[in-house]
C-alpha cells in the first residue's frame, strides 16, 4: 500500500541537527506533524557559503551532508521549508535567494530570513534585544558591547540594529569598537578576547546567540573576571544550555521549538488554501545571574502562593515552564499541578481533612511518580515549591487537618526524593544501554555474510535499538565523486537495497531496486496506513558519495545518534564496495587466468591441445571414477617429410600440412577423445575403446580422411601421417606414458612399412 495521498509530505531542511537551534526546530517540526497528520521529511545539512575546515581541519568534507538539499529539491514533496537564515547564516540576501531558488518548483516556506517572493517565519528580533539592553541599563550598566555575527545575515543585522537603538533610547554611549563581526558558532574566543581586551571598561556583552555567550564564559573564566558581577552577559534563544551554564545565562527568549511548530503549521494551512498571515514569533528577555538578575530558577518568590487557586496555578506553571504563558509545560505535569492545588484548597483548607482525603491525595502523587517520566527541571523546580505550597496551605487550614498536612509532605517529599533518585539511576543505565547498543551496531554492521546483496538490509538491524522504528537504504548505481564546489549531478539513478522494520531486515527484489527521487520518498516498501517522521542521513566517504539513509526515529532524541549512524553505515558501503570491487577484479583474473591456461594448454598452430594440454586432459580423462578399468585406445603420430615439404614448397605449407593433419586426428578419433600436438611433426590421442571402434577401424578411417584431403587440397605434394595404435588399460600418468611409448614402437613399425614419396 501506498503513503496515503491525502496525507501532506513535508520536507525540513536544516543546518547540523546537532546544532541546539537545528534541533529544536526539527523537534517543534516533529511535534506539530503528528498532531497535524502530516509527513515529514528531515534533511540537516551543515551550512552554505562558510568553510568550517578553515578553523577545524576535521570538517573539511562537511559540504558532503549538503548533498541532502539536492535529494530534498528533487523529491517533489507537497511543501519545503528551508531554515534558510542558518543553513546560509554568512550569506546576503542574493545568496540566500539563490539558496531558495536551488529548491525547484515546490511551495516553499523561509525560516529565519525574510527573502523576497517568499513566504517566511522567523523571530521578532528587536523586542527581545530591547528588552535586554533596557534590563541592563537598570541596572547600572554603561558600557554595553556586542557580538553581532555577520550582517548579511538578516536576524543578526536586526539585533545589532536594536542593540543601537535600545542603546540611544537608554542614553548610552556607543563606540564603534564595543561591536564587533564574528562567526554565530562557539568558535569566537579570538573575536571575544579582542571585543574584551580593547575595551576594559565594558561592563556587559550582548551575544547574537547563546553558543557564542557560551565562548564568551569561556574567555571571562581564563580572565578571572566574575560574569554577572565584573560584567554582564546576555545570549539570544534562550536555549536549554542557557540555564545550565554557570552562572545561568539570561538570554531572549526565541523559542525555536515553537517556530518549528508554527512552521509545519503555514506549510499545512498554505496546501489547504488558509491564508496564513504569521511572519513573526515574539521573543522574550529572560534575565538570570550572568546579567546581575535574580536566579530565574530554582527559587520561587513567596508571591506565586497569592491569589486564588487559578491563580496560583497559573504562576506555578509560568515558573516550571519558565515561559510568561506557560506553554512548555507538559500535560501530564500541568495536569498533576492543577489536580494537586485544586485537592489541597478542597481537602485541606476548605473542610476537615479525613483519612479517605489523604489517601486520594497520596494517589495522586503515585499516579504521577510512577510515569516513565524522565528527570528534568520539571521535578527540580516541583521540589522548589513543595514548602511554599506547604506554607500557604498550613496558613488556611484548621488546626485539625495540620496532622494529616505534615503527613502528605513528608509522603511527597520521601516520594519526590525517590522519583528523583530512581529516575537518575534510569539515565545512568540507559547512557550504558546506549553504549551497549551503539557497540551492536558496530559490531553487526562490520559483519557479512557470503552474499553481498543481503549485506545492505543486514546493516540496518540494530538501529531500532537507537531509536529508530524503520530504515531504509538507498544508493546510486555506483558511487559519485562530488569534489567541494561541483554540482550535484541533477537525476541521478537511485537503488533501494533493503530495509528494516523493527528487528526484521528484507532485501528488496533486484527487480524492484531501481527508482527515481521522488520515488524513495514514496513507494510501497514506506508503506503503511499510518504518518511517518523520516530523518535522511547522508552517506559519504570523503569525495564518494553512496546514497542515502532513511531512518524514523521513535523521538528527537535519535538525532543525537544520526552522526554515529551516518559514519558507520558510510564506512560498511565503502567496505562493500571495496569487497564489490575486488570480486569484480578476481572474477577478470579469474578469466584471465582461465584465458592464460588455455593459452599454455593450447598449439598456437593448430589449435589443439599442445604437449602440456595433452598430458593434463588425458590425465583428467584417466582419472574419472566412472572410467575406472575401461579399456583406451592410444595413438601415437607424425607427419611423413615435413621438412622435405619444408624445404621445398616453404614453411607457409609446412604449416597447412601440419593443421590438415591436426584436423585428420580430431576427425579419425572424434569429439569424445583427448587430441593434441606434442611435438614439430608429433601427434598423440586417447579415447576410450567404448566410444570408438578398434584399431583396425581407426587406421581405415585415417586412411580414407588423408586420401581425401589429398583429392581436395590442390596442393603438388600429399600429406601423409604415420600412426601407431596401442590398446591398454590405464590408470595413472605412469600407465599412460607407458601406452605412449608402446604406441611410439608401433608408430616406428608402421613407418619403416611405408615407402618414402611426398610427391604426387
Amino acid at each position: 500500500m501506498n503513503m496515503s495521498k491525502s496525507r501532506f509530505n513535508i520536507g525540513l531542511a536544516v543546518a547540523t541537527i546537532t546544532d541546539p537551534f537545528s534541533n529544536q526546530l526539527a523537534r517543534g517540526a516533529m511535534l506539530a506533524a503528528e498532531r497535524l497528520d502530516a509527513n515529514l521529511f528531515i534533511f540537516p545539512g551543515k551550512y552554505v557559503g562558510v568553510d568550517l575546515s578553515v578553523k577545524e581541519p576535521e570538517a573539511k568534507y562537511e559540504y558532503q551532508y549538503n548533498v541532502l538539499f539536492s535529494h530534498a529539491a528533487n523529491a517533489k514533496l507537497d511543501h519545503l521549508i528551508v531554515a534558510a537564515g542558518t543553513i546560509a547564516y554568512t550569506c546576503d540576501v542574493n545568496k540566500k535567494k539563490e539558496l531558495l531558488r536551488s529548491f525547484g518548483d515546490t511551495p516553499l516556506l523561509s525560516v529565519s530570513a525574510e527573502i523576497e517572493g517568499y513566504d517566511f517565519l522567523q523571530y521578532d528580533n528587536r523586542s527581545g534585544i530591547i528588552q535586554a539592553v533596557d534590563y541592563l541599563a537598570r541596572q547600572g550598566k554603561k558600557h554595553i558591547g556586542m557580538l553581532y555575527g555577520v550582517l548579511s545575515n538578516s536576524e543578526c543585522a536586526e539585533r545589532y540594529e536594536a542593540y543601537l537603538y535600545a542603546l540611544k533610547k537608554n542614553g548610552l554611549k556607543f563606540k564603534k569598537s564595543y561591536a564587533a563581526a564574528s562567526d554565530i558558532s562557539y568558535c569566537i574566543k579570538e573575536e571575544a578576547e579582542m571585543l574584551i581586551d580593547s575595551n576594559p571598561e565594558l561592563d556587559a556583552v550582548l551575544c547574537a546567540n547563546d553558543m557564542m555567550a557560551a565562548a564568551v564564559y569561556d574567555v571571562l573564566h581564563e580572565k578571572d573576571l566574575r560574569i554577572g558581577r565584573d560584567i554582564a552577559v546576555v545570549g539570544f534563544d534562550d536555549l536549554p544550555l542557557a540555564s545550565k551554564l554557570e552562572p545561568p545565562l539570561a538570554s531572549v527568549r526565541a523559542d525555536a521549538c515553537l517556530l518549528g511548530q508554527r512552521a509545519v503549521e503555514k506549510a499545512v494551512n498554505y496546501l489547504n488554501g488558509i491564508d496564513d498571515g504569521c511572519h513573526y514569533i515574539d521573543t522574550q528577555f529572560i534575565p538570570r545571574q550572568s546579567s546581575c538578575g535574580q536566579p530565574e530558577t530554582f527559587t520561587p518568590p513567596d508571591t506565586f502562593f497569592s491569589g486564588d487557586s487559578e491563580e496560583i496555578i497559573g504562576s506555578v506553571l509560568r515558573y516550571i515552564s519558565g515561559s510568561p504563558g506557560g506553554y512548555h509545560v507538559d500535560p501530564e505535569t500541568a495536569d498533576f499541578i492543577r489536580r494537586i492545588i485544586c485537592s489541597l484548597e478542597e481537602s485541606f483548607i476548605l473542610k476537615k481533612t479525613s483519612e479517605k482525603d489523604l489517601r486520594d491525595i497520596m494517589d495522586i502523587v503515585d499516579a504521577y511518580f510512577n510515569k516513565e517520566l524522565v528527570v528534568n527541571e520539571n521535578a527540580i523546580r516541583i521540589h522548589a515549591l513543595t514548602d511554599g505550597a506547604y506554607n500557604w496551605t498550613l496558613s488556611r487550614c484548621p488546626d485539625e487537618n495540620i496532622p494529616y498536612l505534615r503527613q502528605l509532605y513528608v509522603y511527597f517529599y520521601k516520594r519526590l526524593n525517590l522519583y528523583i533518585l530512581a529516575n537518575c539511576r534510569k539515565l545512568e543505565e540507559s547512557y550504558s544501554d546506549r553504549i551497549h547498543f551503539d557497540n551492536l551496531v558496530t559490531r553487526d554492521t562490520l559483519f557479512y555474510n557470503g552474499n553481498l546483496s543481503d549485506s545492505y538490509a543486514r546493516i540496518l538491524k540494530k538501529l531500532h535499538h537507537i531509536g529508530s522504528d524503520t530504515s531504509y537504504i538507498y544508493t546510486f548505481e555506483k558511487p559519485i565523486i562530488n569534489r567541494s564546489g561541483d554540482v550535484f549531478p541533477e537525476d541521478p539513478v537511485w537503488y533501494f537495497k533493503g530495509y528494516a522494520y523493527g528487528a526484521e531486515t528484507f532485501t528488496v527484489p533486484a527487480e524492484e531496486q531501481r527508482m527515481t527521487c521522488p520515488q524513495v520518498f514514496c513507494n510501497k516498501y514506506l508503506a503503511a496506513d499510518r504518518r511517518h517522521t523520516m530523518i535522511a542521513a547522508d552517506l559519504f566517504s570523503a569525495e564518494l558519495q553512496y546514497g542515502m539513509l532513511l531512518c524514523e526515529p521513535e523521538t528527537a532524541d535519535f538525532f543525537d545518534e544520526l552522526e554515529f549512524v551516518t559514519y558507520q553505515i558510510s564506512s560498511v558501503l565503502k567496505t562493500i564496495e571495496l569487497l564489490k570491487n575486488q570480486e569484480k577484479m578476481l572474477a577478470e583474473l579469474h578469466s584471465r587466468n582461465l584465458v592464460l591456461e588455455n593459452i599454455s594448454k593450447i598449439d598456437e598452430l593448430t589449435g589443439i591441445n599442445n604437449r602440456r594440454g595433452f598430458y593434463l586432459e588425458a590425465e583428467e580423462l584417466i582419472g574419472r571414477p566412472e572410467n575406472n578399468g575401461k579399456s583406451y585406445i592410444v595413438c601415437y603420430a607424425d607427419m611423413n617429410d615435413l621438412k622435405v615439404v619444408n624445404d621445398s614448397y616453404g614453411h607457409i605449407e609446412g604449416d597447412f600440412s601440419l593443421n590438415a593433419l591436426a584436423r585428420c586426428m580430431k576427425y579419425i578419433f572424434g569429439d569424445h577423445a583427448v587430441v593434441g600436438r606434442t611435438g614439430g611433426d608429433e601427434f598423440a590421442a586417447i579415447v576410450l575403446k567404448e566410444v570408438t571402434g578398434g584399431t583396425e577401424e581407426l587406421t581405415e578411417r585415417c586412411r580414407k580422411i588423408i586420401e581425401e584431403i589429398n583429392t581436395t587440397s590442390g596442393k603438388p605434394y600429399r600429406i601423409t601421417m604415420s600412426m601407431g595404435l596401442y590398446e591398454c588399460e590405464c590408470e595413472n600418468s605412469y600407465d599412460l606414458k607407458d601406452a605412449l611409448d608402446k604406441a611410439d614402437d608401433k608408430l616406428y613399425e608402421h613407418k619403416a612399412r611405408k615407402a618414402k614419396n611426398s610427391t604426387k
